[in-house]
């Protein structure tokens, strides 16, 4: 008896020791600095796995008192993440469908024909390159004949653009846009950005770009406006917050947590569509043969008061 309770002893020992570093690690990972914690908080949801497996292992003891702890880090994730797993779309009609892409590596001819499948009202891309960028020109041209471009990043529209202008994101040359999209309904201003990339040592220079672009949507006086691109930056991320009161399109009408990175398995999110003063009806990825990212893809309802109150102007 005495041996059996030693080992149940330390199995409580050891797996009260993981569950209490997992559920530091979720309820407290503001506390991890600088980069490290950004790289943490771009992985939160995969904390999943180990808090499941310590479930596992915790069961196997058949041990009450070790599987009630081993439940702790596991209930914190559901309290954390279980309403993201649900489906948010909206019923109701939309009429305006947004897209983002990130190229990458791949060829017009493979990564555009899924997007386009979609019949999106306004395609952004990014790594719009000297190699493919008169070819992503041709393939669009006919569906979308208004469109803008600085440095690699493009805006193909249905509608008319009026009030183009590069934005500085303080990353040294120009790769972010603004235009005014006429639609239907009434001007809505959409900006297009690549950000800086995150790595696991370093996210100064994305830290700074996002800082930059989130002041500059800020600073526009538009009560309609979408953001859409590769922002580098996770939705768990601690720096998300800073773009609000701009709203995720995938939080409010997608289904789970939306990941396109990498494209074959993908695992985190940077790729982002974000609106104010818009009614987010769906939310949804699709993938870009070629590309190392998957498209994100929204629908919008422009209607309500403040639509009507665009279009009363656009006269």
């Amino acid at each position: 008896m005495g041996g059996y309770s030693g080992r149940a002893g330390r199995g409580l020992i050891i797996v009260g020791a993981f569950a209490a570093l997992l559920g530091l690690l979720l309820v407290g990972h503001r506390a991890v600095p600088g980069s490290p914690g950004s790289l943490l908080e771009s992985a939160l949801p995969w904390l999943a796995a180990p808090a499941l497996l310590l479930l596992a292992v915790a069961v196997v003891t058949r041990r009450v008192v070790v599987i009630v702890v081993a439940l702790v880090p596991a209930a914190i994730w559901t309290v954390m993440f279980a309403p993201t797993l649900t489906d948010h779309s909206r019923s109701g009609s939309h009429d305006l469908r947004v897209a983002s892409l990130n190229l990458g590596k791949s060829t017009p001819g493979e990564a555009l024909p899924p997007l386009l499948a979609e019949h999106p009202d306004i395609v952004v891309l990014e790594e719009v390159t000297q190699a493919n960028r008169s070819t992503v020109t041709k393939t669009l041209a006919d569906a979308y004949p208004h469109h803008t471009e600085t440095g690699t990043v493009a805006i193909f529209s249905r509608f008319r653009l009026s009030g183009t202008e590069p934005v500085d994101i303080h990353i040294g040359w120009t790769r972010a846009i603004a235009t005014t999209v006429a639609t239907g309904d009434g001007r809505i201003r959409v900006f297009a950005a690549h950000l800086a990339s995150a790595r696991a040592d370093e996210t100064a220079d994305r830290d700074r770009t996002l800082q930059a672009l989130a002041a500059a949507t800020h600073a526009d006086p538009s009560q309609r406006l979408i953001l859409a691109g590769d922002l580098n930056t996770a939705t768990t991320d601690r720096l998300f917050h800073e773009f609000a009161p701009l709203a995720d399109s995938q939080k409010e009408a997608g289904s789970g947590f939306g990941f396109t990175w990498p494209s074959a398995f993908p695992v985190v999110r940077p790729d982002h569509i974000l609106e104010r003063g818009l009614t987010t009806r769906r939310s949804w990825v699709v993938e870009g043969p070629g590309s190392d990212h998957r498209a994100v893809l929204a629908d919008f309802d422009t209607g309500g008061p403040t639509g009507a109150n665009e279009a009363a102007t656009d006269g």
